[in-house]
């Protein structure tokens, strides 16, 4: 009776123990639970935060792609815009100055107006004939009626072969010179204002045709005058 007693008090004495321990044991394992959870927590805030970063960094460049667009669609517009006036613009030139041997073409964002040297000048001359300065009336009529306010480049040009006869030292030399006999007609003659009027000669050296054959070459002998507009 007395083991049973001892016995008995012996389980009293233990239980509690056993039971704060387990206690102790689950509130640990609480806690680690409670950690793990934290940690994914912050893992999945750390993860939101950079997604959000990465969504707001491709909105502002979705953004600045279709200003970029717009920008790009608006030059498109104005380019096209400006080549159809310009291509309008050529085509009544070529009609205003039909029968007149002048050649019409938009370079470069310019209206370039060609006298071909064969219509325009004796060979191997700098001395415009009556069929050159009839040409430039006509040129003359359309830039002060429609160029006022330009700057206009005379340039001389000729094919490659070399000058033998006509006296003059090369190629360059007559091509000057042919241009400044036009920009002289334009100035003293047609009344066009001399502050407005640039002359160059470019010899054989910038050649519109291949010089191997004849037509290449009566391409290349011309006087251009390039209409540059001053605003």
């Amino acid at each position: 009776m007395k083991k049973s007693t001892l016995l008995i008090a012996l389980i009293a004495l233990v239980a509690p123990a056993c039971q704060s321990s387990m206690q102790r044991q689950m509130i640990e394992d609480q806690d680690q639970q409670l950690e793990a959870y934290s940690q994914a927590n912050d893992a999945l805030r750390m993860e939101r935060d950079r997604l959000d970063a990465e969504r707001a960094a491709l909105n502002e460049q979705i953004a600045f792609e279709h200003e970029n667009n717009a920008e790009l669609q608006s030059r498109i517009a104005a380019s096209e815009a400006a080549f159809s006036k310009q291509n309008s613009e050529v085509e009544g030139l070529m009609s205003r100055l039909a029968g007149t041997g002048v050649n019409v073409e938009s370079r470069g964002g310019f209206i370039v107006l060609a006298l071909p040297s064969s219509l325009s000048f004796p060979s191997g001359k700098a001395e415009l004939n009556k069929k050159g300065k009839d040409s430039l009336t006509a040129v003359s009529s359309i830039l002060h009626s429609d160029y006022a306010n330009s700057t206009f480049w005379v340039e001389g040009h000729t094919d490659s072969d070399q000058p033998k006869k006509s006296g003059w030292d090369s190629n360059l030399e007559l091509s000057v010179n042919r241009a400044l006999s036009v920009a002289n007609y334009l100035i003293k003659d047609m009344k066009v204002g001399a502050e407005s009027m640039r002359i160059s000669g470019h010899g054989e050296w910038k050649p519109m045709a291949d010089n191997k054959s004849k037509e290449g070459k009566a391409a290349n002998r011309r006087v251009e005058i390039l209409v540059i507009p001053n605003n």
